[in-house]
């Protein structure tokens, strides 16, 4: 019995517990039947929603002086996003996807620094958690645009993204479920439910499988198991206690990218890419992956999550929320893939593990009254985390004797196994083993008032010590290496936000965040030595809902600097310094249209201008002007919905456009912009959704990312079908 014929049988025997379980519970509290008849905020911009991601006051996203997108579970399945990236890349200004070892790293903003958090908490150090993950088990996912150290600390100079979890609610006991079959043996499997447990509590219990194969690049696919659970307790009184216990493991063919290869190679050449010297993508080539046969991209990592709140008197509430987590990581690949003349593969090979263990404590209390008859919201709170992360390297050397041993010919179908060989990671720093611990102490503060009725002003401060240790073993050189580093950083955030009217709000806003030159956790010793680079923002916008047209439209204009990035010293190219600057300015827009009963559109677009002001790299070279690499500076995502009246049927369709972007900082090699078109038709019946999906209507051939070298790139899946049930019960 194959999982996915075990995980349906399962599910269908569930769904028969439920129906008959739910024969016998009615001497409970009558709770109501749930029918849902369609998408019921699948295009909507959200506006008077809160977005936790964005303030810790309550202010709507209307009542917020910033950028902040709030995409829905009903938009995510309309949209048929199976994963983060997928979902994530229909949003104003986002793009990407990322390579195997951080599949959710995306660009926004000319920026691939963001901060992801999982119910408004971090998972440690930003780049290096982000894993592949089913869309299922997440009520929303929330943006917050620009840097935004003020909330959360270090690492968020491109935004903040939120991924929030289906939470216990008394009042929706419905129990739901989800199946899925596409090309090449895809399957999804998925089933939720949850309510009233005895007189004032809550539960919910949510679980995905999801096995993806590409099928158009060999051996690339992704195996996802998902549990999310939650339960909400009224403790007495005001305090309620809601507590998570979470697991996710992965399981990944890794793809890390197709190389590049001269014109007068290439009997199928394409236009994937671009290059001075008239380097291509062979179509001949875009199934082969060269990552060895036996390669390992898995991970598991266990989450608990603790929420208590209270009501005080005088306007005062208080929280608390402990957040734990425990991850393993096992990365064993052929990442690197370059062509050699006359006709064969270089390349490397890699094995990292991770072992993290991550924990959070943070407490705020916040207070809703007046200060001197004037409408405000304060709140003031701190916070401590630590993590711990210890993570063996082992990486081929560049010797002929071991580049021999890994090369393959380029249309040889057979790429071998991974070699244990020692031979193979001789040098220093070939073979190490590192431990670091990093331990980060905050206090924060932000305030709302409003000094007139149609103005209101929000302001934030925070302040972060990190403390750093570090050791490596390099079991090579049979050497030990300790230091550490200590950071102190203030951010903050001032802004305000004008009613023009019930319905139109304008704002403006100036903000600053913190980056570490590298990751905490892989720290150098000559890269603790420099401070955190620091980014500011400016952004001024504006927010309107026009009920009568059956529109709400947002728009937002910004420029962000980042300072202190690492370059090198123009009179001594060998001394690495932090005197690089990038910049971005921009504009995005976003808007929600009925035209008629029958229509909706929805749509954003991006345009932005990323560059170097100051990068000095080895040989004394300037890339001054250039733009950083994975940042396409134009994008536009464009979703329409036709429901006749009367009908069940539904129809959809969505077109996006990415823009070329760069493998590398010279510029030198261009992914090529592309265009893709998804399409879907449902049947609605009683208490089932049927859909058919075709993804890349037009079988386009295209790339979204950087591979392991600059010369090797992402090819995205082609043109492929799913068809689907989701029921709701």
């Amino acid at each position: 019995m194959t999982p996915f014929t075990r995980t349906t049988v399962a599910l269908a025997a569930f769904t028969a517990l439920q129906v008959a379980s739910a024969q016998d519970s009615r001497n409970n509290a009558e709770l109501g039947t749930v029918t849902i008849e369609g998408s019921r905020d699948a295009n909507s911009l959200h506006l008077d929603e809160s977005s936790g991601s964005a303030s810790r006051l309550g202010l709507s996203v209307r009542e917020t002086p910033a950028s902040v997108e709030i995409l829905s579970q009903d938009a995510i399945q309309q949209r048929g996003a199976r994963t983060f990236s997928e979902a994530l890349r229909g949003m104003a200004g986002l793009s990407g996807g990322g390579p195997p070892s951080s599949p959710t790293t995306l660009s926004l903003r000319g920026f691939t620094s963001l901060m992801y958090l999982y119910d408004g908490v971090r998972s440690s150090g930003a780049g290096v958690t982000n894993r592949v993950q089913d869309t299922w088990n997440y009520e929303r996912i929330e943006v917050l645009k620009g840097p935004a150290s003020v909330l959360d600390g270090e690492g968020a100079i491109g935004g903040i993204v939120n991924f929030v979890t289906k939470r216990p609610d008394r009042s929706n006991p419905h129990k739901e479920a989800l199946l899925s079959y596409g090309s090449y043996g895809s399957t999804r499997a998925a089933f939720g439910f949850g309510g009233a447990l005895g007189e004032a509590s809550a539960y919910r219990l949510d679980y995905s499988r999801n096995d993806t194969k590409v099928g158009t690049i060999d051996r690339n696919g992704e195996r996802i198991d998902h549990f999310t659970s939650g339960l909400l307790v009224d403790l007495g009184g005001s305090v309620k206690l809601d507590l998570s216990f979470d697991y996710l493991r992965d399981d990944n063919d890794a793809y890390w990218g197709t190389p590049l290869v001269p014109r007068s190679f290439a009997t199928q050449p394409t236009n994937v890419v671009s290059t001075p010297d008239g380097r291509v993508i062979d179509r001949r080539m875009a199934r082969t992956n060269y990552n060895v046969r036996d390669d390992e991209n898995s991970s598991e990592t266990y989450w608990l999550r603790a929420r208590l709140t209270g009501q005080l008197d005088g306007g005062w509430s208080w929280r608390n929320e402990f957040s734990a987590n425990q991850s393993k990581r096992m990365f064993r690949n052929s990442e690197s893939a370059t062509f050699v003349p006359p006709a064969s593969i270089a390349r490397d090979q890699t094995l990292i593990a991770h072992d993290q263990d991550f924990w959070l404590d943070r407490f705020d209390a916040t207070h809703k009254g007046k200060i001197a008859g004037l409408d405000n919201r304060f709140v003031v709170g701190g916070e401590y985390s630590e993590t711990r992360f210890g993570s063996q390297r082992r990486f081929s050397n560049s010797s002929p004797a071991t580049a021999a041993q890994l090369r393959v010919p380029v249309f040889d179908l057979y790429t071998g196994y991974f070699d244990d060989n020692p031979a193979l990671t001789t040098g220093a720093g070939n073979r190490a083993d590192t431990f670091s611990r990093v331990k980060v102490a905050s206090v924060f503060v932000e305030d709302a008032l409003k000094p007139m009725r149609d103005l209101t002003l929000v302001g934030g401060l925070r302040h972060d010590r990190t403390e750093v240790d570090r050791r490596i073993w390099d079991l090579n050189a049979g050497s030990v290496t300790r230091f550490g580093a200590s950071y102190r950083a203030t951010s903050g955030r001032i802004g305000a936000v004008y009613d023009l009217s019930p319905q139109s709000s304008l704002y403006a806003q100036y903000t600053n965040a913190t980056l570490p030159v590298g990751s905490l956790f892989l720290l150098s010793a000559s890269n603790a030595a420099f401070p955190m680079s620091r980014g500011k923002q400016a952004e001024v916008g504006f927010k309107q809902s026009l009920p009568a047209a059956n529109l709400e439209w947002t728009a937002a204009l910004y420029k962000i600097e980042l300072d202190n990035v690492l370059s090198r010293d123009p009179n001594n190219a060998a001394t690495t310094v932090n005197n690089g600057r990038q910049s971005s300015r921009g504009l995005e827009l976003s808007a929600v249209w009925k035209p008629t009963r029958e229509w909706t559109m929805a749509g954003n677009l991006a345009a932005l201008d990323a560059r170097f002001d100051t990068l000095v790299e080895a040989g004394n070279v300037s890339r001054v002007g250039k733009t950083p690499p994975n940042v396409p500076e134009r994008m536009a995502n464009v979703f329409a919905t036709y429901r006749p009246d009367g009908s069940k049927f539904e129809y959809f369709a969505s077109l996006n456009h990415t823009g070329p972007m760069y493998t590398d900082n010279a510029n030198q090699i261009r992914i090529n912009g592309f265009t893709t078109v998804d399409a879907a038709v449902s049947y609605r019946l009683k208490n089932a959704l049927l859909s058919f999906r075709v993804r890349n209507l037009t079988d386009r051939l295209y790339a979204t990312w950087t591979g392991r070298a600059a010369s090797q790139v992402l090819l995205a899946p082609r043109r492929t079908f799913e068809v689907s049930a989701k029921f709701d019960f």
